[in-house]
């Protein structure tokens, strides 16, 4: 989906190309229900949503702004049963799940911004995963990517990171050249193998 077709603001949204592998590494064809944490617009729980329509959707942020936006683009799409979320992750979610609102176990979780919660929330995702579950991460500071892979690493969890920079095609005066966006390390991971070893 082009970014155009959302409503945007003020809060993060996961771009076009970086949105479009990240899902594609979620296997969300063969999911029935997905997380997305750190939700921001709502790209990426909208597109899921759209490219499955039988998955069932939950999205979580911290920020109002965010909430009214998933909301503005769920209502453009048509989408009437995401469940979004505001409140901060891990802890929000567990509420959730212990009251029967949303899923106890995910096919699949996306986490776009953790709000200074790393460690707590890989835990949470791996505890509430499935056993063939997939976990995609998206960065853009060095510092939080490095942590993450800290974070598997002591816990034993194999995983795959990339580097992704994406040059959009521009007008400069006469001449045209690719103006570069910020690149996005996007780290994939799951929890078949794993699980038993963790917890």
């Amino acid at each position: 989906m082009k970014d155009e077709l959302f409503i945007r603001g003020k809060v993060p949204m996961t771009k076009e190309e970086v949105r479009t592998i990240s899902l594609s590494k979620l296997n969300l064809h063969q999911a029935k229900n997905f997380l997305d944490i750190g939700t921001g617009t709502g790209s990426m729980a909208v597109e899921a949503a759209l490219t499955v329509p039988t998955l069932q959707v939950v999205a979580i942020d911290n920020n109002p702004e965010a909430l009214t936006l998933l909301k503005a683009n769920q209502e453009k799409f048509h989408l009437n049963d995401i469940i979004g979320i505001q409140g901060k992750a891990p802890a929000d979610l567990t509420s959730a799940c212990e009251s029967g609102d949303i899923p106890a176990a995910y096919d699949a979780i996306f986490i776009g911004g953790t709000g200074g919660n790393m460690s707590e929330i890989l835990e949470w995702s791996f505890q509430h995963l499935t056993d063939t579950g997939r976990l995609v991460l998206n960065f853009i500071l060095l510092e939080n990517a490095l942590q993450a892979i800290a974070w598997l690493k002591e816990n034993n969890i194999t995983f795959d990171a990339c580097q992704l920079q994406v040059g959009r095609y521009t007008t400069l005066g006469q001449g045209h050249y690719y103006k570069q966006q910020n690149p996005v390390i996007i780290i994939e991971c799951s929890a078949e193998e794993k699980r038993s070893e963790l917890f």
